[in-house]
């Protein structure tokens, strides 16, 4: 999983992914996804009901809940 070698490198890193995430999304005339939060937490809820069990599982086991 992308998100599992991201975290390794630190909440830094998730933080500046989520910024860049949005930025380009923006710049190509899209709304933020709000799938992760600048301050580098994730939120299941607004991941696909299929795959939010384990977004959240996954995510707790992190730290990373928002």
């Amino acid at each position: 999983m992308i998100l599992d070698e991201v975290v390794d490198q630190g909440r830094g890193l998730l933080e500046d992914t989520a910024a860049l995430a949005d930025e380009l999304l923006q710049a190509f005339g899209y709304p933020e996804t709000g799938l992760i939060t600048r301050a580098g937490e994730l939120r299941p809820d607004r991941f696909s009901v299929r795959n939010a069990g384990a977004v959240a599982v996954w995510a707790r086991q992190q730290g990373l809940l928002a």
